[in-house]
């Protein structure tokens, strides 16, 4: 990527929307959990604080997390663009607890937490981030790079990102087998090896934080039940405004991934 000076000089007359993450946090354990995950947490903000693009804000949402708003108070709340908000979870069941409906098992899916966030948004396009992961510095760059190649959309998907190298994904319908691709490493994690996944044609993963979004698409977040809330909004989103444009620029590195690796 050319230097700073340089890059300014080339998107000097590009549209520079303002980009809201939106990360719901929970510190708490649960199934399949993440270890550390205050010092993640902290290190997931950090990340977007680093980065390359400041037209920006962070809207961190803890839900039913006192340690949220404990780590916010103390060391977030003087940061201008980044926002926080407490909700309250009492009156509905946990993030993947178990659900039954007529005798069948399902899990619960809390959506809610993301629809308060993007309410509290004030940027012209959304996307999100989990709380134990990691933006390279380029990554709000890319999505108004991105949004500038192909500004008539109403969402933009990204098709790759980077893994931990003990992945180790065997090539399947989906995607690329990592095994034996080349690795690299980043100065946030020693002695850490990771690999870029790289989707096969027309396939897309309907995780949230690769996903971005216009601020006026009105499709909301909600709960879920069998179905996880990420495929849910990510489906109806895409039915009901059909305009979008998937791309490949990996710059989200996923820390966890429950029994395979946890950085």
């Amino acid at each position: 990527m050319a230097n700073n000076k340089e890059l300014l000089k080339a998107i000097e007359n590009y549209e520079k929307p303002k980009i809201s993450v939106v990360m719901q946090v929970f510190l708490g354990d649960y199934p399949g959990a993440r270890s550390n995950p205050i010092e993640k947490f902290k290190r997931a903000v950090k990340s977007f604080q680093e980065q390359t693009y400041k037209n920006s804000e962070l809207i961190i949402v803890a839900d039913g997390c006192l340690k949220t708003q404990q780590i916010y108070q103390r060391t977030f709340q003087n940061e201008e663009n980044i926002k926080f908000i407490y909700i309250d979870k009492k009156s509905s069941l946990n993030m993947y607890e178990d659900h039954v409906i007529d005798g069948q098992t399902y899990k619960y899916y809390r959506g809610t937490a993301r629809k308060i966030g993007v309410a509290a948004a004030t940027g012209d396009l959304i996307t999100y981030m989990d709380g134990d992961d990691y933006l390279l510095p380029q990554h709000l760059l890319t999505i108004m790079l991105t949004y500038n190649q192909q500004p008539k959309c109403d969402w933009w998907i990204n098709r790759s990102w980077y893994d931990h190298a003990t992945a180790n994904w065997d090539d399947n319908d989906i995607m690329y087998s990592t095994i034996n691709a080349d690795t690299v490493e980043f100065d946030e994690f020693k002695n850490q090896k990771w690999t870029q996944v790289k989707l096969k044609e027309n396939q897309v993963i309907l995780s949230p934080w690769l996903f971005i979004h216009r601020a006026t698409c009105n499709t909301k977040w909600r709960d879920t039940i069998g179905v996880s809330e990420d495929v849910d909004f990510n489906k109806r989103l895409r039915a009901e405004y059909p305009n979008g444009f998937p791309f490949e620029r990996p710059t989200y590195v996923r820390c966890h991934y429950t029994n395979k690796w946890d950085v």
